[in-house]
């Protein structure tokens, strides 16, 4: 077992890679009495076709990796959050682009839990009663959520930037694409991506390392199975253009504003996605937070709200920018184009990004005392053993020179797009 030891934070972190490719992250930590678990499957909304062991293609319909997490908690006896509950501990789980996560925070009854999320999720129940009984409530979510103005505003924008791709379809699907969602599927599906070696288990908490392997190593016996070959068909493209603007009327007070900036993607390791993220959220901070005096002006001047955010998400092949808020003035708009040109190395800025680097150390300093922190990184949707400790040390050496570097590298205001939702005369 591989040993890490983080001395100024006096933490330990043990890892290893069982035969069958399972990783295993442990962050012992004596002073809590709980203990969280997540088990990370690296595949997500965007993962909708491969080439199989034999060559050939197969291709998941919109939605299917959210519809599989949600018939994951369902089995043949009943539903397993009921068996967490038993334990006394709460259980959940949640599909983003690139992955899927399944966890649970208890205090007693831990290596019971902790056998049954790696038993659950890889021991799949489908039925193609339970199937369409689950098309039925999913769908009803997806219409749910067309009513809904800041969900329209930011699946509109992520229209406009990905076009003809995964990113620019909504992470549940459409109604469309579950109804030809089947059984069958699923389980091709759990197949390919809920292998072991595609899987990752990190476990925070008052642990014993040592025992606690034991105990994985004999449950992961149980379950392992044949690794099987496939690759992904990356289906993002860089090159097709964004649509510049689209709009939309809806019954709301006030005008809804989105605007966003496509990257390149294709990040070449992990290295580098780790400081792309941290270098764009800084970046974002120093021009566009509310200590900026780029906000202050246009709030002054009645251009944008207090619910006004810039935020980046960097991920598996893709990376993009988002900017939303409620304004009346679509000159908005305008001002973040022009404020984004204005990104480039400054010697005067160089103590703004120190400040707000030390602000972001001592932030993610502070959220470990929350369990969950330990275990969700920026680092996870990449399939690696990097821990949160590694984390912040890469963004404790990241420079400002580099920070603007790697931006004006992987963000180019040619994808800049908008999406307006306006009020119903």
């Amino acid at each position: 077992m591989k040993t890490e030891n983080f001395r100024s934070y006096n933490q330990r972190v043990y890892s290893e890679t069982l035969n069958d490719g399972l990783k295993i992250t442990l962050i012992p930590k004596k002073d809590f009495h709980s203990v969280f678990a997540a088990l990370f499957v690296n595949a997500g909304a965007t993962d909708q076709q491969i080439v199989d062991e034999k060559g050939e293609t197969i291709i998941f319909p919109s939605g299917t990796a959210h519809f599989a997490e949600h018939k994951m908690f369902e089995k043949k006896n009943g539903d397993v959050s009921e068996i967490f509950s038993a334990y006394g501990a709460f259980s959940n789980a949640y599909t983003s682009q690139s992955q899927t996560v399944y966890y649970f925070q208890g205090t007693e009854n831990i290596d019971q839990s902790i056998k049954l999320l790696l038993q659950f999720v890889q021991e799949p129940y489908y039925t193609e009663a339970s199937v369409a009984k689950e098309q039925g409530i999913i769908g009803q979510e997806i219409s749910m959520y067309q009513d809904m103005p800041d969900w329209v505003s930011s699946f509109g924008l992520m229209k406009n930037l990905y076009r003809k791709q995964p990113l620019g379809e909504d992470i549940a699907g459409n109604i469309d694409s579950i109804e030809t969602i089947n059984a069958d599927l699923l389980y091709k599906f759990h197949r390919y991506f809920y292998q072991p070696s595609n899987l990752q288990l990190k476990i925070a908490g008052n642990i014993d390392p040592t025992g606690l392997l034991a105990l994985l190593k004999q449950t992961q016996a149980r379950l392992t199975r044949p690794r099987i070959n496939f690759s992904r068909v990356n289906r993002f493209n860089a090159k097709i253009p964004v649509k510049k603007s689209a709009e939309q009327n809806m019954p709301v007070a006030l005008p809804l504003l989105a605007a966003g900036i496509k990257g390149s993607g294709n990040l070449p390791d992990i290295d580098t996605a780790i400081d792309l993220s941290f270098s764009s959220d800084l970046i974002l901070d120093i021009y566009f937070s509310d200590s900026s005096d780029w906000y202050l002006r246009n709030y002054n001047q009645g251009f944008l709200n207090d619910d006004f955010s810039a935020q980046a998400d960097v991920g598996r092949n893709y990376n993009f920018i988002t900017f939303t808020g409620h304004s009346e003035n679509k000159e908005l708009f305008k001002e973040i184009y022009s404020q984004l040109k204005n990104i480039s190395y400054s010697q005067e800025l160089e103590k703004e990004f120190q400040w707000q680097k030390k602000a972001s150390l001592g932030e993610l300093s502070m959220s470990l005392d929350q369990l969950e922190n330990n275990v969700f990184t920026i680092a996870d949707v990449f399939n690696t053993d990097v821990n949160i400790f590694r984390v912040i040390e890469k963004l404790r050496e990241l420079t400002y020179r580099k920070a603007v570097n790697l931006f004006e590298s992987y963000y180019n205001l040619d994808s800049f797009s908008s999406f307006c939702v306006n009020p119903v005369e």
